[in-house]
C-alpha cells in the first residue's frame, strides 16, 4: 500500500535568521517599554511583529517576538543584527528581573511554504497556528504564520528537545534553499 501522497510545500534551514533569547518574569514588562510593539497583547497563540529604535529614531532591527515558554521569549531577528541588539538592550535590562542569553544557539529557525504548508505542519508537529502572526508552541517547537493565508511558517527547533522533527518535516515537505524563502519574502512585500 503506497503511503501519503507528498504535500505541495518545501522547507528550508533560515541561516541568516536567529534567536535573541530573553528569560525571567520581567521580559515582558522590560521589552514593553524597549521596543515598537505592545508587548501586552503577547500570549503563546500569537507573535507580534516590532522592532528596536534608539532614542533618536533610528531602527537597530526589527524582529519578530514570540513566546516560547512562560516567562522565556525569543526575538527571531537577523543573525548580523543579534550582537547589536543585544548591545542595546543590555544597556537597560539590569534593572529588571529579566537577562538576555545573546549567544545562544541551540534553536535553529526554519521556514515552510507553499499550499498545502499548514496542513504539513499539522502532520509534523500536531498544531497549526491560525491567522497572521498566530502561533503554537510545544516542548522544543514553536510555529508562527507570517501571511494571511496560511501558507507560509516560521518554524523554531530547540536541538535536541523535540528528536525526530527535522525528520518528519523531510517526510511532508521538500527541500528548499533560504533564497526561495527570501525571493517570496520580497515578492510579498
Amino acid at each position: 500500500m503506497p503511503g501519503p501522497a507528498p504535500l505541495n510545500c518545501t522547507y528550508a534551514k533560515l541561516n541568516h535568521e536567529s534567536l535573541l533569547h530573553l528569560r525571567g518574569p520581567d521580559s515582558l514588562s522590560f521589552l514593553q517599554g524597549q521596543v515598537s510593539c505592545d508587548t501586552r497583547k503577547l500570549d503563546a497563540s500569537l507573535a507580534l511583529p516590532g522592532a528596536l529604535c534608539t532614542v533618536q529614531g533610528r531602527v537597530v532591527g526589527d524582529f519578530l517576538l514570540c513566546a516560547l515558554g512562560e516567562h522565556h521569549l525569543a526575538l527571531r531577528l537577523r543573525r548580523d543584527v543579534r550582537a547589536t541588539m543585544a548591545a542595546v538592550l543590555a544597556k537597560y535590562i539590569v534593572f529588571s528581573k529579566a537577562e538576555l542569553e545573546p549567544d545562544r544557539e541551540d534553536w535553529q529557525v526554519l521556514a515552510c511554504w507553499g499550499p498545502s504548508a499548514g496542513a504539513a505542519v499539522l502532520e509534523s508537529f500536531g498544531a497549526q497556528p491560525r491567522g497572521k502572526f498566530g502561533a503554537s508552541v510545544g516542548e522544543g517547537f514553536a510555529l508562527v504564520q507570517t501571511d494571511d493565508a496560511g501558507q507560509q511558517f516560521e518554524l523554531y527547533l530547540q536541538a535536541g528537545a523535540a528528536p525526530g522533527l527535522l525528520q518528519k518535516i523531510g517526510e511532508h515537505m521538500d527541500a528548499g534553499s533560504e533564497a526561495d524563502w527570501q525571493a517570496l519574502q520580497i515578492a510579498n512585500g
